[in-house]
């Protein structure tokens, strides 16, 4: 739940834009009225100035960094830490355990309790599970990062600081919390069919992360093979200061944070293990597969490994990506596919990252069951166009200008600046790899965009995904190649 503060700033900005709008309109007739036409503006380059943080080390060894901003009484805090993976036999630990840190209370406050408390404050506490960086970062089991975090009113920074360090430092873990989170999450795989998206994107991860851990999905068994003591173990191995960075920003002082700070997690203590992720090997493996399902529509994924998240050309291949599949109804998959041919009711690709090992790039869309075959050959071939031909140097200024422009705003508040900074440095990125990324998107030429997609794209070794009713096909998935059926059929204990 949005804080009142932030409601309110928000409303005020939305005030002065239509203010700024109507003024701007009034200067822009009487420029008109006086010389018959609108002058043509020149805008000098556009400057990024990003703010810079304070530097945090506090007492029990806990690092992080503080970004002050005294506009509004509104503090964030968020705390990343390193899980990695679980042994298979218990996929699905880190969502268990992440979630029964907040929802199992803690050893002073039960859940009730914070949720009541919470919400007369209108703050909140949550956890988060967090693994690359757009859609191809995200497999089944990819939540490899931790995330506690908290929004508040400074007034109330003692109160929230306390509820929040009890939560770190001493989880209750309820049995019986955890228990009806273990259900909730069996009747989730239960029903996983239900969704063919969802379902689509936890199949097509599976595919092609093959047998890396970032494949892994949770199943009934493994589920209800957890324990309380699992829980408690991962918290004791993986959530300590030493294994953790702390974000602050905010209406606070730097002097504040560490007195405040310092009080609240003396008590959270370094320890346990740092994780060790499992190597994953870069591999393009072509495969044609398909999940049957009762539908008049069909729903198709194409794609592939893609980046590491250290690699300098992931902003080079995300202004490709806008051209050929992200940019919305400008991009050529969207273009030809939905607004051209009519075919579908979605259709785009998005180009994800891991901070340890690959994202994947995957091109998808939804269209009627008796034009599958002909959506997914244009996929194909606009896929293969992007590597053999290009785009035109228009369209690589147009994508070039959008993350730009994107990238100003979406890192325009101090939390979300926090956020990236903590993040950056809980994978081992760069810290100034904002700075970084800006400039390689201003840098970027048709030259690189070309380089890109021959070097990154390969046409002859994507997997294929196509989920619907195969007899309403307008002609035979096996036209792609030799077709792998996937059974998605899942034992649940007690059925």
């Amino acid at each position: 739940m949005e804080n009142k503060g932030a409601l309110d700033v928000r409303y005020d900005r939305c005030l002065r834009t239509a203010g700024f709008l109507v003024v701007f309109s009034l200067v822009l007739l009487a420029v008109t009225a006086a010389f018959g036409s609108v002058p043509k503006i020149k805008f000098p380059p556009m400057q990024f100035s990003i703010p810079r943080a304070d530097t945090l080390v506090f007492a029990n060894g806990l690092h992080g960094y503080l970004l002050e901003n005294h506009e509004i009484p509104v503090v964030n805090v968020v705390i990343k830490f390193k899980v990695g993976y679980p042994t298979e036999d218990k996929t699905g630990l880190n969502q268990l355990a992440s979630w029964g840190i907040r929802n199992g209370g803690s050893k002073r406050f039960t859940k009730e309790a914070l949720d009541d408390e919470l919400e007369f404050l209108g703050a909140s506490i949550e956890t988060t599970q967090r693994g690359g960086r757009g859609f191809g970062g995200m497999g089944p089991s990819s939540s490899d990062i931790g995330q506690i975090s908290a929004d508040f009113l400074t007034k109330d920074i003692d109160r929230v600081l306390e509820m929040l360090s009890d939560l770190v430092i001493n989880p209750a873990f309820a049995p019986e919390k955890l228990e009806l989170r273990k259900q909730s999450m069996i009747e989730e795989i239960r029903r996983k069919a239900d969704d063919p998206s969802d379902l689509g994107r936890r199949e097509f991860a599976k595919l092609i992360y093959r047998n890396h851990p970032a494949g892994r999905e949770a199943t009934a068994e493994t589920i209800t093979r957890l324990t309380r003591d699992d829980a408690v173990a991962f918290h004791a191995k993986y959530v300590r200061p030493n294994n953790a960075v702390i974000g602050i920003s905010g209406d606070i002082s730097r002097e504040e944070v560490l007195t405040k700070i310092n009080k609240f997690l003396a008590g959270w203590q370094a320890g346990g293990e740092t994780p060790v992720i499992p190597e994953m090997k870069y591999e393009t493996v072509p495969s044609v597969n398909y999940i049957y399902k009762d539908l008049n529509q069909a729903y198709i994924w194409v794609g592939q490994m893609s980046m590491n998240a250290a690699n300098p050309d992931v902003p080079v291949a995300e202004v490709m990506n806008f051209i050929l599949g992200g940019g919305s109804f400008t991009s050529w998959i969207t273009k030809r596919v939905r607004s051209d041919e009519g075919l579908a009711y979605s259709a785009g690709s998005r180009f994800g990252t891991r901070p340890w090992g690959y994202g994947t790039f995957t091109a998808s869309c939804q269209t009627r069951s008796d034009a599958a075959m002909r959506a997914l050959g244009i996929i194909l071939e606009e896929i293969e166009k992007m590597r053999s031909e290009g785009p035109s140097e228009a369209e690589v200024k147009t994508a070039r200008d959008s993350y730009i422009n994107t990238q100003v705003f979406d890192y325009e508040s101090s939390a979300s600046l926090i956020d990236r900074l903590t993040w950056y440095d809980i994978t081992g990125l760069p810290l100034d790899s904002l700075e970084r990324e800006f400039k390689a998107y201003q840098a970027t030429t048709l030259a690189d965009v070309d380089r890109v997609a021959k070097q990154y794209l390969h046409p002859a070794d994507l997997t294929i995904l196509v989920i619907g009713n195969k007899d309403l096909f307008d002609k035979p998935l096996s036209d792609f190649g030799k077709v792998n059926v996937i059974d998605i059929k899942e034992e649940v204990p007690g059925e």
